[in-house]
């Protein structure tokens, strides 16, 4: 079964207009999907499109979008109005290293509508339509500064922290009705915020080889961390089989309460 018989006929890739994100476009779009891209900068997006269209062959939509303002939502849904968003890449996400006391408090708040509130939001609306459909596929992009409490990437060590655990949680409730969910955690990343470190670096990956690395475990586990150099440093910190148990564990004992005493109710 292909990726569009399988997800939907388009992709929607937040942070696509270059390095990982544009790597993620270029995997979809050769599986067939058509590719909405999106970033804050309209020149590399359109560049972006047009090389999509001429490789590929598929179709594609481009939005010039600021994910850390807070009609993000609106802003989407005009623009995807009438299309089938059957997968969806959140690539986007701030990253910069310094003392805690030195944070702008202002650029922490905009940090977390980037990492945080704009992904639940894009998540949970497109996962609606994926529900009616039955099909779908999330990919969220965490970090291995999110499995720990990382100095220095503090807000954004916590904000992958959230990233992987909600991919975890929708992994365990989304699989049953045909949507496939998977957070990425990369480690450093050439094209990210190391663009100037050379190719075959010891420690460093491409977008490219992130998104290979993840494409193969797509549709298999609810996390992946990317890197063999990775894995051999923090995978006993994370492992994949023992959380994939605690995760339907949790799943089956929440299941149970909701039987026995209802779903609770959210109150403001």
């Amino acid at each position: 079964m292909g990726f569009r018989e399988k997800y939907g006929e388009w992709a929607f890739v937040a942070g696509g207009s270059e390095g990982m994100g544009g790597a993620f476009c270029d995997r979809l779009a050769k599986e067939g999907m058509h590719v909405v891209v999106t970033g804050r900068h309209g020149d590399k997006i359109e560049n972006k499109c047009r090389q999509l269209e001429s490789d590929f062959g598929v179709q594609t939509k481009a939005l010039v979008i600021d994910l850390g303002e807070l009609d993000v939502l609106d802003q989407v849904k005009a623009a995807t109005d009438g299309l089938e968003i059957g997968f969806l890449v959140y690539n986007a996400g701030l990253a910069s290293m310094s003392l805690f006391p030195d944070r702008d408090i202002d650029f922490e708040l905009y940090r977390l509508n980037v990492n945080v509130r704009s992904q639940l939001a894009l998540s949970l609306w497109f996962s609606k339509g994926m529900n009616e459909r039955k099909k779908g596929g999330i990919i969220l992009l965490s970090s291995v500064g999110g499995i720990v409490g990382s100095p220095y990437i503090q807000t954004y060590s916590a904000t992958k922290a959230y990233n992987f655990t909600l991919a975890e949680a929708l992994w365990g409730e989304l699989s049953d009705l045909g949507i496939d969910v998977m957070a990425v955690l990369p480690g450093n990343t050439i094209g990210q915020n190391f663009s100037e470190v050379p190719a075959g670096t010891p420690g460093f990956q491409t977008g490219a080889e992130v998104v290979e690395e993840a494409f193969v475990h797509f549709g298999k586990e609810p996390a992946f961390i990317a890197g063999q150099h990775n894995r051999d440093l923090l995978g006993n910190m994370f492992p994949i089989e023992m959380r994939k148990q605690a995760i339907v564990l949790m799943k089956q004992q929440l299941e149970a309460t909701m039987a026995q005493f209802g779903t609770g109710e959210d109150k403001r």
